[in-house]
Protein backbone atom coordinates (compact mmCIF):
# COMPACT_ATOMS: atom_id res chain seq x y z
CA UNK A 1 0.00 0.00 0.00
CA UNK A 2 1.58 3.41 -1.19
CA UNK A 3 2.15 6.14 1.42
CA UNK A 4 -0.12 9.20 0.95
CA UNK A 5 1.88 12.51 1.47
CA UNK A 6 1.22 14.88 4.26
CA UNK A 7 -1.55 17.25 3.76
CA UNK A 8 -0.04 20.37 2.89
CA UNK A 9 -1.29 23.78 4.15
CA UNK A 10 -2.02 26.72 1.55
CA UNK A 11 -1.85 30.65 2.63
CA UNK A 12 -3.66 33.33 1.00
CA UNK A 13 -3.25 37.30 1.68
CA UNK A 14 -5.41 40.24 1.52
CA UNK A 15 -5.96 43.79 3.14
CA UNK A 16 -8.62 43.17 6.52
CA UNK A 17 -10.77 45.74 4.47
CA UNK A 18 -11.35 43.33 1.53
CA UNK A 19 -12.68 40.58 4.10
CA UNK A 20 -16.30 41.81 4.25
CA UNK A 21 -16.83 41.43 0.46
CA UNK A 22 -14.90 38.16 -0.02
CA UNK A 23 -17.70 36.45 3.00
CA UNK A 24 -20.32 38.92 1.49
CA UNK A 25 -19.83 37.10 -2.07
CA UNK A 26 -19.17 33.44 -0.26
CA UNK A 27 -16.11 33.25 -2.06
CA UNK A 28 -12.22 34.15 -2.99
CA UNK A 29 -12.41 35.53 -6.58
CA UNK A 30 -9.50 35.45 -8.79
CA UNK A 31 -7.78 38.91 -9.86
CA UNK A 32 -9.41 38.99 -13.45
CA UNK A 33 -13.29 38.65 -11.82
CA UNK A 34 -12.60 41.30 -8.84
CA UNK A 35 -10.84 43.55 -10.98
CA UNK A 36 -13.68 42.79 -13.61
CA UNK A 37 -16.54 43.00 -10.85
CA UNK A 38 -14.62 45.83 -9.06
CA UNK A 39 -14.41 43.90 -5.78
CA UNK A 40 -11.07 44.70 -4.14
CA UNK A 41 -11.02 47.35 -1.67
CA UNK A 42 -7.62 47.72 -0.64
CA UNK A 43 -5.23 46.19 -3.37
CA UNK A 44 -1.86 44.91 -1.68
CA UNK A 45 0.16 43.56 -4.86
CA UNK A 46 2.54 44.86 -6.56
CA UNK A 47 1.43 46.69 -10.01
CA UNK A 48 4.51 45.64 -12.27
CA UNK A 49 3.74 41.88 -11.34
CA UNK A 50 0.25 41.77 -11.56
CA UNK A 51 0.44 43.33 -14.53
CA UNK A 52 2.53 40.54 -15.90
CA UNK A 53 0.07 38.05 -14.21
CA UNK A 54 -2.12 38.89 -16.34
CA UNK A 55 -0.27 38.31 -19.60
CA UNK A 56 1.74 35.42 -18.63
CA UNK A 57 0.06 32.09 -20.44
CA UNK A 58 -0.61 29.17 -18.33
CA UNK A 59 0.19 26.35 -20.36
CA UNK A 60 -1.32 23.82 -18.61
CA UNK A 61 -4.40 22.96 -16.04
CA UNK A 62 -7.19 24.99 -16.67
CA UNK A 63 -5.18 27.52 -19.26
CA UNK A 64 -5.55 31.11 -19.12
CA UNK A 65 -3.28 33.42 -16.98
CA UNK A 66 -2.27 33.40 -13.51
CA UNK A 67 -4.61 36.36 -12.84
CA UNK A 68 -7.18 33.79 -13.62
CA UNK A 69 -6.33 31.85 -10.48
CA UNK A 70 -6.41 32.46 -6.46
CA UNK A 71 -2.84 32.64 -6.02
CA UNK A 72 -1.77 30.33 -2.22
CA UNK A 73 1.36 30.27 -0.95
CA UNK A 74 2.97 26.70 0.56
CA UNK A 75 4.10 28.37 3.76
CA UNK A 76 3.32 32.17 5.63
CA UNK A 77 5.81 35.05 6.20
CA UNK A 78 6.37 35.21 2.51
CA UNK A 79 8.31 37.42 0.26
CA UNK A 80 5.95 39.00 -1.03
CA UNK A 81 4.46 40.29 2.93
CA UNK A 82 8.16 41.14 3.58
CA UNK A 83 7.84 43.37 0.61
CA UNK A 84 4.45 45.13 1.47
CA UNK A 85 6.39 45.30 5.85
CA UNK A 86 9.36 47.22 4.30
CA UNK A 87 7.11 49.89 2.26
CA UNK A 88 8.14 48.52 -1.18
CA UNK A 89 4.67 48.35 -2.51
CA UNK A 90 4.13 51.75 -4.98
CA UNK A 91 0.54 51.90 -4.29
CA UNK A 92 0.04 50.68 -0.48
CA UNK A 93 1.26 52.26 2.61
CA UNK A 94 -0.40 50.80 5.56
CA UNK A 95 2.45 48.30 6.03
CA UNK A 96 1.83 44.26 7.26
CA UNK A 97 -0.60 44.62 10.56
CA UNK A 98 -3.59 44.82 8.49
CA UNK A 99 -2.91 41.89 6.13
CA UNK A 100 -4.69 38.72 7.04
CA UNK A 101 -3.73 35.24 6.33
CA UNK A 102 -6.46 33.01 4.97
CA UNK A 103 -5.64 29.10 5.82
CA UNK A 104 -6.60 25.75 3.51
CA UNK A 105 -5.08 22.68 2.31
CA UNK A 106 -4.34 21.21 -0.56
CA UNK A 107 -6.49 18.34 -0.34
CA UNK A 108 -9.24 20.16 0.56
CA UNK A 109 -9.38 22.01 -2.46
CA UNK A 110 -8.78 18.57 -3.85
CA UNK A 111 -11.78 16.99 -2.54
CA UNK A 112 -13.62 20.13 -3.72
CA UNK A 113 -12.73 18.96 -7.35
CA UNK A 114 -11.43 22.56 -7.81
CA UNK A 115 -8.88 22.99 -10.97
CA UNK A 116 -5.66 23.83 -10.19
CA UNK A 117 -1.79 24.32 -11.25
CA UNK A 118 1.59 24.88 -9.35
CA UNK A 119 4.67 26.72 -9.44
CA UNK A 120 8.11 26.08 -8.37
CA UNK A 121 8.40 29.70 -7.71
CA UNK A 122 7.05 33.78 -8.40
CA UNK A 123 3.95 32.98 -10.85
CA UNK A 124 4.93 36.48 -12.12
CA UNK A 125 8.15 36.10 -13.35
CA UNK A 126 9.24 35.66 -16.27
CA UNK A 127 11.03 32.59 -16.45
CA UNK A 128 7.82 30.67 -14.46
CA UNK A 129 6.92 26.93 -15.25
CA UNK A 130 3.80 26.10 -14.26
CA UNK A 131 2.32 21.90 -13.74
CA UNK A 132 -0.53 20.47 -13.32
CA UNK A 133 -1.49 19.42 -10.03
CA UNK A 134 -0.14 16.05 -9.52
CA UNK A 135 0.36 14.65 -5.92
CA UNK A 136 3.64 12.94 -6.42
CA UNK A 137 4.87 15.93 -8.60
CA UNK A 138 3.72 18.73 -6.50
CA UNK A 139 5.87 16.43 -3.06
CA UNK A 140 8.90 15.93 -5.54
CA UNK A 141 8.84 19.77 -6.82
CA UNK A 142 8.26 22.25 -3.98
CA UNK A 143 11.35 23.17 -1.35
CA UNK A 144 9.34 21.93 1.80
CA UNK A 145 11.76 22.54 4.46
CA UNK A 146 12.22 25.99 3.29
CA UNK A 147 8.73 26.81 3.67
CA UNK A 148 9.08 25.98 6.88
CA UNK A 149 12.09 28.02 7.86
CA UNK A 150 11.73 31.82 9.01
CA UNK A 151 14.29 33.24 7.05
CA UNK A 152 14.40 32.55 3.20
CA UNK A 153 16.73 34.62 1.69
CA UNK A 154 19.31 33.64 -1.07
CA UNK A 155 22.83 33.24 0.35
CA UNK A 156 26.26 33.04 -2.29
CA UNK A 157 25.79 28.63 -1.80
CA UNK A 158 21.83 29.32 -3.13
CA UNK A 159 20.93 32.21 -5.11
CA UNK A 160 17.49 30.20 -5.79
CA UNK A 161 15.69 30.05 -1.66
CA UNK A 162 13.37 33.30 -2.46
CA UNK A 163 12.49 32.12 -5.65
CA UNK A 164 11.63 28.72 -4.38
CA UNK A 165 10.03 30.44 -1.29
CA UNK A 166 7.82 31.94 -3.68
CA UNK A 167 6.06 28.95 -5.36
CA UNK A 168 2.33 28.86 -5.27
CA UNK A 169 -0.65 26.95 -5.54
CA UNK A 170 -2.86 28.72 -8.33
CA UNK A 171 -6.67 27.54 -8.00
CA UNK A 172 -9.11 28.27 -11.29
CA UNK A 173 -11.63 30.90 -10.86
CA UNK A 174 -12.69 31.25 -7.42
CA UNK A 175 -12.80 28.96 -4.08
CA UNK A 176 -15.76 28.92 -1.97
CA UNK A 177 -14.89 30.39 1.56
CA UNK A 178 -16.44 27.37 3.51
CA UNK A 179 -13.34 25.52 2.46
CA UNK A 180 -11.24 27.90 4.41
CA UNK A 181 -9.82 26.47 7.66
CA UNK A 182 -8.81 29.25 9.49
CA UNK A 183 -7.56 33.08 9.40
CA UNK A 184 -4.79 34.70 11.09
CA UNK A 185 -3.63 38.19 12.10
CA UNK A 186 -0.87 39.52 13.28
CA UNK A 187 -2.58 40.96 16.64
CA UNK A 188 -5.42 40.53 18.94
CA UNK A 189 -7.13 43.68 17.90
CA UNK A 190 -6.80 42.81 14.31
CA UNK A 191 -8.20 39.58 14.93
CA UNK A 192 -11.13 40.82 16.96
CA UNK A 193 -11.60 42.96 13.85
CA UNK A 194 -11.78 39.56 11.71
CA UNK A 195 -14.38 37.84 14.16
CA UNK A 196 -16.43 41.29 14.05
CA UNK A 197 -16.94 40.66 10.01
CA UNK A 198 -17.23 36.82 10.59
CA UNK A 199 -19.83 36.93 13.19
CA UNK A 200 -23.01 38.05 11.10
CA UNK A 201 -21.89 35.25 8.27
CA UNK A 202 -22.38 32.31 10.40
CA UNK A 203 -19.58 30.73 9.44
CA UNK A 204 -17.91 29.56 11.99
CA UNK A 205 -13.79 29.67 11.41
CA UNK A 206 -11.26 29.88 13.94
CA UNK A 207 -9.23 33.39 13.80
CA UNK A 208 -5.56 33.14 15.29
CA UNK A 209 -3.07 35.42 16.47
CA UNK A 210 -0.05 34.45 14.55
CA UNK A 211 2.84 37.22 15.22
CA UNK A 212 5.41 34.72 14.21
CA UNK A 213 3.97 34.86 10.33
CA UNK A 214 4.71 38.34 9.84
CA UNK A 215 8.25 40.40 9.71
Amino acid sequence: MGVHPPDRKIFHITHIRNLPGIFAAQRLVCDTEAAMRDLIDTDIGMPSIKARRRTTLVGCGAGGTPADYVPFYFGPRSPMLYSISRGNVPTYAEGQDPVIHLITTVATIRGAGLPAVFTEGNAGANFVRFHDDDEGLLEQSIDWPLMEERYWNDTAHDPGRANRRQAEYLVHGSVPTRLLHMLAARTERRAAEVRAVLAPTGLVMPVSVRPEWYY
